[in-house]
């Protein structure tokens, strides 16, 4: 009978620690992606960057490249689970080029090769005018990391752009 106790409580002692253990969360330049957009941004500010429009966007470096900085909350905003980079890039495909392949190597760098990731034109026509096919969705250049608490995601734009998603996985919302 001793026994059948000693196990149960180090059974529960064991749930108990599992249950206080906190949610890793994912960091975004050093910044917790968790709390208020009014936390987050507060903290944003701190690192440099200068708010723009609103209270959620924001415009500083991210690895080491001029972007827009959005920090989105969950849809009862209480709670921030995405922050989005736009890039600053003009519009011509060496520039977006050059500017996700110099992301992509960073985020290799620091969190490993991607996960998923898919670089093509949807014909030999597209890829003849880059740019047009991607304004016209006609290639695909996306890379997707894993992080500790998290995912990132970075991407060509339609608009000739570039961005990247810092998705903190226990903030985020189900889209299903």
């Amino acid at each position: 009978m001793k026994r059948i106790l000693l196990i149960l409580a180090i059974m529960f002692l064991g749930l108990t620690a599992t249950s206080a253990q906190e949610k890793q969360h994912l960091e975004f330049e050093g910044v917790t992606i968790d709390g208020t957009v009014n936390d987050v941004v507060a903290k944003l500010r701190q690192k440099g960057f200068k708010p723009e429009k609103g209270t959620a966007i924001l415009r500083g470096k991210v690895m080491g490249k001029k972007a827009k900085v959005t920090v989105a909350s969950t849809p009862d905003g209480n709670t921030v689970y995405l922050v989005l980079v736009d890039f600053d890039v003009k519009k011509s495909w060496e520039n977006v080029r050059t500017c996700y392949e110099s992301m992509k190597m960073q985020l290799r760098a620091r969190y490993g090769d991607p996960v998923l990731y898919k670089e093509e034109f949807d014909s030999p026509l597209a890829e003849a005018d880059p740019i047009k096919a991607l304004q016209y969705g006609n290639c695909t250049f996306i890379c997707h990391y894993q992080a500790p608490g998290g995912e990132i995601i970075l991407t060509m734009t339609k608009e000739a752009g570039v961005q990247s998603y810092f998705v903190d996985t226990s903030n985020s919302v189900s889209l299903y």
